[in-house]
């Protein structure tokens, strides 16, 4: 059985605590928090050993993986000391909050032989998984658009206490803490970026420094089109839309559930509508019960155990890091498109 250490406690290292408890292949049996009442409580929860020195976890030669579920501002640090102390590293997104930080992981990993994993679960979801399924066998024809929407109410309670409020701690706020899922999805489901353009707002009534609205075009090398939407002062919502010259497929979950990961088929729905017929004869297809986080969990093993996973390795989080920072810069320059190409290639070359 693989033996993983997991680096921050949190509300997020305690979903992925849960979902590592259905595997027979792996345990998280070290765990590491900065905060001693944080440690003694995951102890306890997880029966799980929390040294008060993350040394004590870095060097145990019996742990082969990392889990880091940090503030984003620390990925880089401990990605690196784990990289050095020669352990796989688990990365929950995104990879780091600037494409130049994010280059030195990858370099530093290859350098030492040590695989990195970035957590983009959204497109392990049931419902994209079957709609990537139906694209691949031509079932909606030739892809023309696809649309994701990802909201959730966040902003409306932000403080300065929390660290997504600041600018430099989460960029663009939905921008790379949520929009991010669906820049995700979208890769997969409709290949290659080419472009992105995009424009925000500020509608918060808590001010935070971040943005809490954004519009995002993309434009595929295939020469389909997408979009994101994602607000932080909304009900939750996530939805992906695909169209295509023989149909369209509309998946919808209750994002409430987000956290539950092996609810989400719960109240879920998946259309699919083909051409020349009306929304009434659109199929309801069934959804059955996945846990998208025991899924990457699962999937960074096998990375551990020598098989390559280009959907989720450091270039996959480069290149969707990169849609974050385009988005950036043509919000910056109202709106204008950003080559993501030339973006990507300049940083590989710097």
């Amino acid at each position: 059985m693989i033996r993983l250490g997991m680096i921050g406690l949190g509300k997020w290292g305690q979903v992925l605590a849960r979902s590592a408890q259905q595997s027979s292949r792996f345990r998280i049996s070290h765990g590491y928090s900065r905060s001693a009442s944080t440690r003694a409580a995951f102890s306890s929860t997880f029966n799980i050993v929390c040294p008060d020195d993350v040394q004590v976890m870095l060097q145990d030669p019996g742990i082969e993986g990392i889990i880091l579920s940090l503030p984003n501002e620390l990925h880089l640090p401990y990605a690196l000391m784990c990289a050095k102390a020669g352990k796989h590293i688990y990365i929950e997104k995104p990879i780091t909050n600037e494409l130049a930080d994010a280059r030195i992981i990858k370099e530093v990993s290859e350098q030492r032989g040590i695989g990195v994993f970035v957590g983009h679960c959204a497109k392990l979801l049931s419902g994209v998984q079957l709609i990537k399924q139906a694209i691949d066998a031509g079932n909606l024809g030739d892809i023309c658009m696809i649309e994701g929407r990802f909201s959730n109410e966040r902003a409306l309670n932000l403080t300065p206490a929390d660290w997504r409020w600041y600018q430099d701690k989460a960029p663009g706020g939905p921008l790379s803490q949520i929009a991010i899922h669906q820049f995700d999805v979208l890769r997969y489901l409709g290949g290659r970026v080419k472009s992105v353009n995009a424009i925000s707002a500020r509608k918060s009534p808590a001010c935070p420094e971040v943005e809490d609205q954004w519009v995002i075009g993309l434009h595929f090398e295939s020469g389909a089109l997408g979009s994101v939407n994602s607000s932080w002062t909304a009900p939750g919502v996530f939805e992906v839309r695909v169209m295509g010259t023989k149909g369209l497929m509309h998946y919808a979950i209750d994002q409430t559930l987000w956290g539950s990961a092996h609810r989400l088929h719960e109240g879920a729905t998946l259309y699919w509508q083909k051409t020349g017929q009306s929304s009434k004869q659109a199929i309801s297809l069934a959804l059955n019960e996945t846990d998208m986080f025991a899924m990457e969990l699962d999937l960074f093993v096998d990375m551990i155990q020598g098989n390559p996973q280009p959907n989720f390795d450091a270039q996959y989080g480069m290149e969707i890091l990169g849609m974050v920072e385009s988005a950036r810069m043509s919000n910056k320059q109202g709106g204008l498109s950003v080559n993501l190409i030339d973006l990507m290639a300049a940083v590989t070359k710097t």
